[in-house]
């Protein structure tokens, strides 16, 4: 139906009620229109109501409980949409689009929408089936069945595709959750992707497999034979490369006792990685305009920081009078170390790790280690929970000469 089809049923269904007052649940009653149709072209049953010159509503005088609709209704209803789809399977939604009323008091009336199915012979729809609550036996079997077909001790939820009927949301919601599945059918849990393994500990997972194979592994050939998922191994610590050109690196300087095969492997991988390496993408030269950041008219600094550059530079500038002395920066984390001049004591200092940020934020999106530094200095604190202490220069500088 067109929006000006809507209007004129509004206005035909208050003359035949003789009303200037005329409420949905009447509409729908006198006219078999849903709402669905009312709103694909209104955002409300009110502003149908206005553009038809009607009134919406009824008054406080006139306001009448619904009439009830009998299970009988319900059920001659369900079989006129039933026929009129042409098909014996009905869902709820289906339902409420074609028949005079919704499927809600059909709910009511029968307990459940699969009652009212079967009360009126007919089938419920393909997702409905597929929702149905399974049995923990039945996720059980599933699962020891996908895995003795895998030979595998562990799944994941993608192991399921193509190889069950069954997918892991249902499985997960019978059991109480993935690994409660797993764990009531016997199988291990997967490894931790987000896991975090010391360099000594990866170190020494690299050089076993390296022994074994007697080559250089694959990541996946490593994550087999490690028992970790290939994130712990490769985006944890910056790429498959990365991993390898840190581990070897700990490995030759560890001056372990290797056998001489190996040794020639590590140093050969090693200057492999080291020749095609690309370089860090935050030391190539874009040559791209600075952003600028709101007027800020400290001393030298025109503009607040807007990089983590500048909060470098800005740190550089103060941090004497904050109390630090800056012994050197760098380009692995944490980016400086320095010293720090003790409060009560003018001329004693503690050794102080510090990583830069813009944002306290960035600390936790670039997945750095709070155990591996003591501050963050950051131009602007929006971590509440950060588990490190924190400097925020936006407000530091403000106690300075020179701030107005």
């Amino acid at each position: 139906m067109t929006r000006n089809d809507l209007i004129d049923t509004i206005r035909k269904a208050a003359a035949a009620l003789r009303t200037t007052r005329l409420s949905a649940p009447a509409f729908r009653q006198q006219t078999g229109v849903t709402m669905s149709a009312i709103y694909r072209h209104f955002d409300s049953w009110s502003e149908a109501c206005l553009a038809a010159g009607i009134n919406h509503g009824l008054t406080h005088e006139n306001l009448v409980a619904p009439p009830k609709i009998s299970r009988e209704e319900c059920v001659a209803e369900m079989k006129k949409v039933a026929a009129l789809l042409g098909q014996r399977q009905l869902s709820s939604n289906e339902f409420t689009r074609h028949a005079r009323f919704t499927a809600g008091p059909v709910i009511r009336r029968f307990g459940s929408w699969q009652e009212a199915l079967k009360e009126s012979g007919l089938e419920p729809c393909a997702k409905a089936i597929l929702d149905t609550p399974l049995s923990v036996d039945e996720c059980v079997f599933e699962l020891q069945r996908v895995a003795n077909l895998l030979g595998t001790k562990t799944l994941q939820p993608r192991d399921l595709r193509g190889h069950s009927g069954y997918s892991a949301h249902r499985i997960a919601r019978a059991c109480g959750g993935w690994f409660k599945a797993l764990s009531r059918a016997g199988l291990t849990p997967t490894p931790n992707p987000n896991q975090r393994l010391s360099i000594e500990r990866l170190a020494d997972l690299f050089l076993r497999v390296v022994v074994d194979l007697h080559r250089i592994p694959t990541l996946l050939q490593l994550s087999r034979r490690s028992g970790h998922a290939p994130d712990t191994l490769s985006r944890n610590r910056g790429g498959y490369p990365a991993f390898k050109m840190d581990v070897i690196k700990y490995l030759l300087a560890s001056n372990g006792k290797f056998p001489k095969d190996v040794l020639g492997m590590l140093r050969a991988e090693l200057t492999r990685l080291t020749e095609h390496m690309p370089p860090d993408k935050s030391e190539v030269n874009t040559m791209k305009e600075h952003r600028q950041g709101r007027t800020l008219g400290f001393r030298g600094f025109a503009f607040a920081p807007t990089s983590e550059q500048d909060v470098v530079q800005l740190f550089g500038a103060v941090a004497n009078e904050l109390g630090f002395e800056i012994i050197g920066n760098r380009a692995a984390f944490p980016d400086c170390e320095a010293r720090r001049r003790m409060p009560a004591q003018r001329e004693n200092f503690i050794k102080c790790l510090i990583e830069y940020e813009f944002s306290s934020r960035d600390f936790k999106r670039h997945q750095h280690d709070p155990q591996g530094c003591n501050l963050i200095v950051c131009w602007e604190h929006n971590w509440p929970k950060c588990p490190v202490e924190v400097l925020e220069l936006k407000r530091a500088i403000k106690g300075l000469t020179g701030w107005e």
